[in-house]
């Protein structure tokens, strides 16, 4: 269900809340520091090593208040048009990012601030270390201010377990639906965005982090698609690698409430005794049970009716011509 204006307001403006205030402490702290910063200053160090980037005073503040304003928007957006339960983790995830870039931006300030030049600046390993710190702070701060809200598998009943659509002789019909998970998806853009200013600011090797948000994303939403093919369950962006399980290999399909960490002892592609799934977040799931009784579940939206129908497929292919 599409949230209500009255619901989308207060989320985005409480997603949004960190980055305008990170972007007040950076503007006040540069207004501050700014009679003792060299012009130019240095805005990105290669480990423990002198500086290799310069930026004038100015144009490191509009730089970067425009990152964090822009993170701020694409957070405050995300947040107003999901579900409450999903809203929650892209409220936490944006504390966290705000916390990590105004830190980072407070600490480049303060050690041009300490030099006469810029050349001499360097930047200590522990400030990262506190502003990730400061990140997981903030983070646990919108966590606590956000428990109250439901949570993010709280969903309609759907179609009912082994349940079946009514189909005519000879009518076709196909499911289709895009399955992922916001948290997911928030986590791998923190992860780019932390390894982009980890790459901006100290190494190149922060290209791996993003690098592996990157990864996250792209397999971390799956189409799941039900027809005269059988399921089949492939990455969105990549159709590889993929799950089929052809209607010969189904005995019976349901939709069930699935526990990612109850059920499967985590996310992603799981296997464990007697069943396997593609698992992105918590709540239904389409759940196929095979020929021989091993199942394999999906966790997807709308999962009765796609249910209902592969029942219906099945039904169909074992009847009498």
């Amino acid at each position: 269900m599409t949230p209500s204006r009255a619901t989308r307001t207060p989320r985005a403006l409480l997603a949004g809340l960190p980055f305008a205030a990170a972007a007040l402490v950076a503007t006040a702290v540069h207004t501050s520091l700014r009679d003792r910063l060299p012009d130019p200053m240095a805005t990105h160090f290669p480990g423990s090593g002198p500086p290799d980037g310069f930026s004038s005073a100015e144009g490191f503040l509009v730089v970067g208040l425009l990152m964090l304003i822009g993170t701020g928007v694409l957070f405050a957006v995300v947040a107003a048009r999901q579900r409450v339960g999903a809203a929650r983790w892209t409220v936490v995830l944006g504390w966290a990012t705000a916390g990590l870039l105004g830190s980072v931006s407070v600490s480049v300030l303060r050690v041009n601030a300490v030099v006469g030049d810029a050349h001499d600046a360097r930047m200590p390993w522990w400030h990262l270390v506190v502003a990730f710190g400061i990140g997981a702070v903030a983070g646990g701060a919108g966590w606590l201010i956000t428990r109250g809200w439901p949570r993010a598998w709280e969903v309609g009943e759907g179609t009912a377990g082994g349940a079946s659509l009514a189909l005519r002789e000879g009518e076709r019909a196909v499911w289709v639906r895009q399955a992922g998970s916001w948290p997911l998806a928030l986590i791998a853009a923190a992860l780019i965005v932390a390894g982009l200013v980890v790459t901006a600011l100290v190494s190149r090797w922060g290209l791996v982090v993003a690098g592996a948000g990157l990864a996250t994303l792209v397999f971390g939403r799956v189409q799941v698609t039900v027809g005269p093919r059988g399921l089949v369950v492939a990455q969105s962006l990549l159709s590889w690698p993929r799950v089929r399980i052809p209607l010969e290999q189904v005995e019976s399909a349901s939709r069930r409430t699935i526990s990612p960490l109850g059920d499967f002892g985590g996310w992603g592609y799981r296997i464990r005794p007697g069943a396997s799934g593609v698992v992105l977040r918590a709540g239904e799931a389409l759940v196929v049970r095979r020929s021989g009784g091993r199942e394999f579940a999906v966790t997807v939206d709308d999962a009765g009716t796609a249910a209902a129908l592969l029942n219906s497929l099945v039904a169909r292919k074992g009847s009498p011509c």
